[in-house]
């Protein structure tokens, strides 16, 4: 079992796609904890959830949530799962901004769908 961070290092206002230090695919094993953290100066302000996409394999028991007092979110991949299983799943995020909110694009929704995947 191991720490997976994924940091969050930039995010497109205009198309919604996040750039992660793990790419849009992150392999992990059975029991692993994953932690999404988000980069200063990176144009995130905060993660609204983490959800698996409909009709997906579902990779975390229990479900990723937002840590306490933090922006970070964390999930453990179901340590009973077989080897080869992928999960995609969306990142529901909002822009940041300089100043007031949705005067200089800060507070959109946006959300991006990178994917999980199990070692083979």
């Amino acid at each position: 079992m191991a720490d997976i961070i994924i940091t969050i290092t930039h995010g497109d206002p205009a198309t919604g796609i996040l750039t992660m230090t793990n790419g849009p695919t992150t392999n992990v094993d059975q029991g692993d904890q994953v932690t999404w953290v988000i980069a200063a100066g990176s144009g995130v302000a905060a993660i609204t959830g983490i959800v698996e996409k409909p009709m997906s394999f579902d990779l975390f028991n229990p479900d990723p949530k937002q840590l306490p007092n933090s922006t970070s979110w964390q999930g453990t991949v179901n340590p009973n799962i077989g080897d080869g299983q992928e999960e995609t799943y969306s990142i529901n995020w909002t822009t940041a901004g300089t100043g007031w909110l949705g005067k200089d694009g800060a507070g959109q929704p946006k959300s991006f769908d990178p994917k999980i995947q199990i070692k083979a």
